[in-house]
């Protein structure tokens, strides 16, 4: 079910929580699970099932229940707009439940949005002052609607039922964007942060008193990003939730990760990023006109580019001579370099214990530039409080399911209240 591509990208049919990942809108039964989850392809397809068929907007359909109503009533981060049960079919560990839900949050220009996710509560009774949540920020989908990982329910969360067996509740943001209108943000901090943070608000409105305000947030590459701003701005943007730990399993860190050599003919593999983020960032900000920065053929594609999922995108521009996408020079455009230095993390210290995971072998987030990050960012600018664990001979595809165990004991330790470890060398 699994296969690793001659570029070494893990290669999946249907939603993942990797990079490489499609989602189509019929191909809900046909989900293949993640890394790191308990459940098979076939029983993902049963969970997906239970979203109902994806086609049509009556009522009943998912299509409905993505639609934000119009105007969108005023209420603070984390309120529900609706939620409905989605069909477990045996899936989950006895008691828990998984909601499909709509809630609010904010753009990055403050405005009040809906954004959809999942939360799956554990079953039992929960301890004194509620279960901790564990707020779950996914890897690169896509920039359309049908790219949402909630469209397959819960099937895409990985660790799912080692989360929920030890009494956590989990909340899997979708993003801005990603299901309900407007723009999805693709690699903006802030805006992914404050999704994750409001999945976890969310959960605590859904769940009532069951939930406690303790939260850890995992998030695995683009999700690794999410899961550094949110460390950076989780108590100034809220107060309220006590995150006791951040985890970015290969985290992005900066856009020039994903730089090609251009004038070039050689083809690269990660161009694609580049490609989407750059479209995301343009229609975000307003100061990144495409044709400064791509050719014009490109130009031409930038629809195509804003609705397609990452397999489809990957199919079609890996194989791309990257001088025949994107300008000689682009990256040093002044709207690239701003909007590269205002998305990279690091440029606060964090408010919380964070764990990063990257892989020796990793070349979508390039080992040494990670761990460049954790040293000269993290440790020597910031004094963060970080424990880095390389993985020898893993990739991009494999860290979190490699290290899923560390992950989840890491998780567990800090929402105990256990004294965090720093592998920092400078202070």
């Amino acid at each position: 079910m699994v296969a690793t591509s001659p570029r070494g990208r893990v290669q999946r049919v249907g939603h993942a929580a990797v990079d490489t990942v499609r989602w189509t809108a019929g191909a809900v039964a046909a989900v293949v699970l993640v890394v790191g989850c308990a459940i098979t392809a076939a029983d993902a397809g049963a969970a997906g099932a239970g979203a109902g068929a994806h086609a049509g907007g009556g009522p009943g359909s998912p299509a409905a229940f993505y639609r934000t109503p119009g105007p969108l009533p005023q209420e603070p981060p984390g309120a529900i707009v609706r939620s409905v049960v989605i069909p477990s079919a045996g899936l989950l560990p006895g008691g828990a439940t998984a909601y499909r839900i709509l809630y609010h949050s904010q753009s990055i220009a403050g405005a009040d949005i809906a954004v959809s996710g999942v939360v799956v509560v554990p079953g039992g009774t929960p301890p004194p002052g509620g279960f901790p949540i564990v707020a779950w920020a996914h890897g690169t989908t896509g920039l359309s609607d049908q790219c949402a990982p909630s469209l397959g329910g819960f099937a895409s969360i990985p660790s799912l039922t080692a989360f929920l067996d030890r009494g956590m509740i989990v909340a899997a943001t979708d993003y801005e964007g990603l299901g309900t209108p407007g723009i999805h943000p693709y690699l903006v901090g802030q805006s992914e942060a404050q999704s994750v943070l409001d999945s976890a608000r969310a959960a605590r409105n859904l769940a009532g008193v069951t939930a406690s305000n303790q939260v850890a947030v995992v998030g695995y590459s683009q999700g690794g990003q999410a899961a550094l701003f949110a460390a950076q701005i989780a108590a100034a943007y809220s107060p309220e939730l006590f995150v006791a730990g951040a985890v970015a399993a290969a985290p992005v860190t900066s856009l020039d990760e994903f730089v090609p050599a251009t004038p070039s003919s050689e083809h690269d593999p990660d161009a694609v990023y580049a490609l989407m983020a750059l479209d995301a960032w343009s229609r975000a900000y307003g100061n990144l006109p495409l044709s400064s920065v791509l050719t014009g053929t490109l130009v031409r594609q930038a629809p195509a580019i804003a609705s397609r999922c990452i397999d489809a995108l990957a199919a079609t521009y890996d194989t791309a001579d990257a001088g025949r996408l994107f300008r000689s020079g682009w990256e040093s455009d002044p709207g690239v370099r701003t909007d590269a230095a205002r998305n990279r993390p690091g440029q606060a210290p964090t408010s919380t214990p964070v764990l990063v995971v990257e892989g020796t072998k990793d070349k979508v987030t390039p080992y040494r530039v990670v761990t460049d990050f954790v040293a000269a960012d993290l440790c020597r600018s910031q004094h963060d409080t970080v424990q880095y664990d390389s993985i020898a001979g893993t990739d991009h595809g494999g860290v979190f399911a490699t290290a899923a165990p560390q992950i989840l004991r890491w998780v567990t330790q800090r929402l105990s209240g256990a004294a965090p470890p720093d592998t920092c060398e400078v202070r």
